[in-house]
């Protein structure tokens, strides 16, 4: 078994070498869709190499001179290209980096393509053994298992994530706070009403933290450190959590580790653990959704305490994230479908939680003073996409004309339209007279279609440049980058109590390998994890034997779903609840795929 994976690994490892020297080569992003095709061809290439033999002395030779040629071949193309596609880095010791790397990816690349043969034959021959690993189920069956107790395995994986978060904690201290930040602690102070907007249920959370470490140690500073501690120790206790459900489904010692290793040493999961943003505890709770989804998808009956925690979580996924109850709302037909074997309980269970946040966020945040969103917060979409008709000077009649311009004053509108960025264009309207919007919707959304039938072009354009990163990988964003507390007139600053060059510069190189490395670089890409969703969604409904885990593929597709019509702007941290549920989401592929080769069996 070792033998077998010991190869694999290393046929991993050349592909990747590949991959990336490519990448530099011809200049693509880490991001971008070719960096997968190029692993997955030198990947296949590599498992095409062990169906050969050359034991006679004719193959060896033949052997030596391909190589031989490889190492011209690769040192040619380095000298002449890429020595001036390195020339973008600013560090010299980078271009030295790069100059290797293309060389030794070049160099494998050569040697690689002698297999192309082999591969086109065995297409052609339509003969794919050589993609599957033989013997898998056999050695499946004899491979070692963590030799801890579920309580254990959840407690170390939790303990070792905090322990990865906490430089970042020392160097942050008390905490990142950002606009979004300081706005909910403007709120606790008393200085600007409560209000939804931004969770009045995060809010809360940060107030009873801040409140309890003002009472202890009198510093507001010290105050905030309070909930950024609690955060790191709720999201590594969700880690721990999802670690112990891929230890139980797929089993062995490499998915847990593998999942953990995810959890705790990539960087952006560390920051987001020390920011004080409402999409992080919202991720921690779908990813206690997902692990209880799983739950109740093995066993036959339902569990009263498992509903009742269902309803908890169904509750809170709600009022932490506006999308997380449009999401929740989407999933409630699939819900009662999948586990309809417990049809009245679900029902009962779902009722209940969605009459618990109607009251909640009605009458309850209505007699306690919180002040809702408004109606110009959810037409992001929307109003980008009439803006965009704006802006490319179509032609419109006087009556559509004149409903816009009851609304907004178009003078300035070629200047403050970004096409990535919605804000701008939903503080005009609610500079102009959104009420009027509000007040006559049927008419307004009539405008929308009819702009829609002339200028389908306009709208489809608008949707991409807005929120296509949510669905392509290869779109520009910064991921995890985040520093320190936004300069506030409340007396809160950055106290950091470790710092130096040494740590500043190491932060900045773990963030800045995410728009560095491929392959990894994907594990920064909100559009991959996209697909991931979509690719699980479909292997289970197609190949899985238990349906029910479905359910938690379907929450994800429908909190992405939400930000397709929604989001303002890409936005990693948009998408994080469904990256934090991912070992979970591809654990259950691995499930479907042993289940698949053990019936080949």
């Amino acid at each position: 078994m070792y033998g077998l994976m010991i190869n694999e690994l290393k046929n991993v490892l050349v592909a990747f070498i590949c991959t990336w020297g490519l990448q530099l080569l011809t200049g693509i992003t880490v991001r971008n869709p070719l960096t997968l095709l190029y692993f997955a061809l030198f990947w296949i290439l590599g498992r095409c190499k062990k169906n050969e033999k050359y034991d006679d002395k004719k193959g060896k030779m033949a052997d030596i001179l391909w190589g031989a040629a490889s190492i011209i071949l690769s040192g040619a193309v380095t000298f002449f290209i890429g020595r001036k596609a390195v020339l973008g880095f600013d560090s010299g010791l980078f271009r030295l980096v790069g100059i290797l790397i293309i060389f030794a990816g070049m160099f494998l690349v050569f040697v690689r393509l002698k297999d192309l043969p082999s591969l086109i034959k065995n297409i052609f021959s339509k003969d794919y053994s050589f993609l599957a690993v033989k013997g898998m189920m056999q050695e499946e069956k004899s491979r070692k298992e963590l030799p801890f107790s579920d309580l254990t395995v959840l407690g170390i994986s939790a303990v070792i994530c905090f322990l990865c978060y906490l430089p970042y904690f020392l160097y942050e201290y008390p905490g990142i706070m950002t606009a979004d930040s300081l706005v909910q602690y403007e709120q606790i102070i008393g200085v600007t009403p409560w209000s939804n907007h931004h969770p009045v249920a995060h809010t809360l959370v940060i107030s009873f933290f801040y409140k309890l470490g003002l009472a202890v140690t009198g510093d507001i500073n010290k105050a905030i450190s309070f909930y950024t501690v609690a955060q790191m120790i709720f999201m590594s206790l969700c880690c721990g959590a999802v670690v112990l459900r891929v230890k139980r489904i797929v089993g062995g010692i490499v998915a847990p580790v593998l999942s953990l290793i995810f959890f705790a040493l990539v960087p952006f999961n560390a920051v987001f653990a020390v920011t004080l943003w409402k999409d992080v505890p919202f991720a921690g709770i779908v990813m206690l959704t997902g692990c209880l989804l799983v739950d109740m998808a093995q066993k036959d009956r339902g569990v009263w305490s498992d509903l009742i925690m269902l309803f908890v979580l169904l509750v809170l996924l709600s009022l932490f994230r506006s999308n997380g109850w449009y999401a929740f709302l989407l999933c409630i037909p699939f819900m009662l479908y999948f586990y309809r074997d417990n049809l009245i309980k679900i029902a009962v269970m779902v009722a209940a939680s969605v009459l618990a946040v109607i009251i909640i966020k009605g009458p309850v945040m209505t007699s306690a003073g919180v002040i809702q969103p408004d109606f110009t917060e959810s037409l992001s979409l929307p109003l980008q996409q009439v803006a965009r008709v704006l802006v490319n000077d179509r032609a419109l009649s006087d009556e559509d004309m004149e409903l816009i311009t009851d609304v907004i004053d178009t003078t300035y509108i070629h200047e403050l339209y970004a096409p990535d960025f919605a804000d701008n264009i939903k503080e005009l309207v609610r500079a102009g007279h959104p009420e009027v919007i509000e007040n006559n919707k049927g008419t307004y959304l009539g405008l929308w279609l009819t702009l829609f039938a002339k200028y389908p072009a306009d709208y489809i354009k608008a949707w991409f440049d807005l929120v296509g990163g949510y669905v392509y990988t290869d779109f520009p964003y910064d991921v995890g980058n985040v520093d320190g507390i936004m300069a506030n007139d409340h007396g809160l600053v950055p106290t950091p109590l470790i710092g130096g060059k040494a740590v500043i510069k190491g932060k900045e190189i773990l963030i800045k390998l995410g728009s560095f490395v491929p392959i990894y670089g994907m594990l920064w890409c909100a559009g991959a994890y996209t697909w991931l969703v979509i690719f699980a969604l479909i292997a289970v409904l197609k190949n899985g034997r238990n349906k029910k885990l479905a359910v938690i593929m379907i929450l994800q597709a429908a909190m992405i779903a939400t930000l397709l019509v929604a989001a303002p702007v890409i936005d990693f941290r948009y998408e994080y609840a469904v990256v934090m549920l991912m070992p979970l989401t591809v654990s259950i592929c691995v499930i479907i795929k042993s289940e698949k080769t053990a019936k080949e069996y």
